[in-house]
């Protein structure tokens, strides 16, 4: 499969502050609480894991200082070979694993129509196919990143997107149900930036983000995140805590938004 290629294989949250969640323990914004096994996962700050992963990782920090498009494009072209043992080996990332969990326990059928976006490496994807799912879309601003993607071959196409503009996809051609992971937190994209993804979905449908736990804090979604949701009349269906990297003491949000 190549790039941009099909084939044929054919009630509001109000950004209430974080909570654990005792069914699954995961960790939000340096809260301690336990993992899925009943281990502890982190019992630092947002600030603290927030350093610590800047301090182990320059591509992180790098990405975590907010840069202009351009600039972040071209450290992900560089990082992209080494993206996924970096953050899995490295970091203990567990964002796609957990968001792919919550995302399968939404009432979709198998051959639901699915965009991955900002998809990156197609960790998420390929999670979803694991999943069952059969037609999956994905896209990023990256072609470096979307190429390792292609590799997995569970993508029915893949195509270049820029989150912080309008996704340009027609009422028509909105899916059944957009994922995102590991893309909202630092940004770009922002809070300002959610209509955008809404507007992938068809009315109704499920748009599942996660959102980087010390980034949440350090850009300031508890200011923002609701008033904008109201703003553009979406609601939060859902927002529990997830892991996001463990090895950091980062959790995440798995948010769940309908429109």
């Amino acid at each position: 499969m190549t790039d941009d290629t099909p084939n044929d294989k054919s009630e509001m949250d109000k950004s209430a502050p974080p909570v654990t969640d005792k069914g699954t323990g995961q960790t939000v914004m340096g809260q301690t609480v336990t993992n899925k096994s009943g281990a502890a996962e982190a019992n630092n700050t947002p600030e603290d894991g927030m350093a610590s992963a800047m301090t182990r990782n320059r591509m992180i920090k790098r990405t975590y200082e907010d840069p202009p498009t351009d600039e972040l494009m071209g450290v992900y072209a560089a990082w992209a070979d080494a993206y996924d043992s970096d953050l899995i080996d490295g970091h203990g990332y567990k964002a796609p694993e957990d968001a792919v969990a919550g995302f399968a326990t939404l009432d979709l059928a198998k051959n639901a129509r699915i965009l991955d976006a900002g998809c990156g490496t197609g960790l998420v994807g390929l999670l979803l196919h694991e999943a069952g799912f059969t037609h999956i879309d994905g896209a990023d601003l990256s072609a470096e990143m979307r190429a390792i993607a292609a590799k997995h071959d569970v993508y029915n196409r893949l195509f270049q997107l820029d989150m912080t503009d309008d996704f340009g996809i027609a009422p028509a051609d909105a899916y059944d149900a957009v994922i995102s992971v590991g893309v909202f937190g630092f940004g770009p994209p922002h809070v300002p930036h959610l209509s955008h993804i809404m507007g992938a979905a068809k009315p109704g449908a499920p748009v599942m983000i996660t959102v980087n736990g010390a980034g949440w804090k350090v850009r300031g979604w508890d200011d923002s995140f609701a008033p904008h949701l109201a703003e553009h009349g979406i609601a939060c269906v859902r927002n529990e805590p997830i892991r996001h990297m463990t090895k950091d003491g980062i959790g995440a949000r798995l948010i769940e938004l309908r429109r």
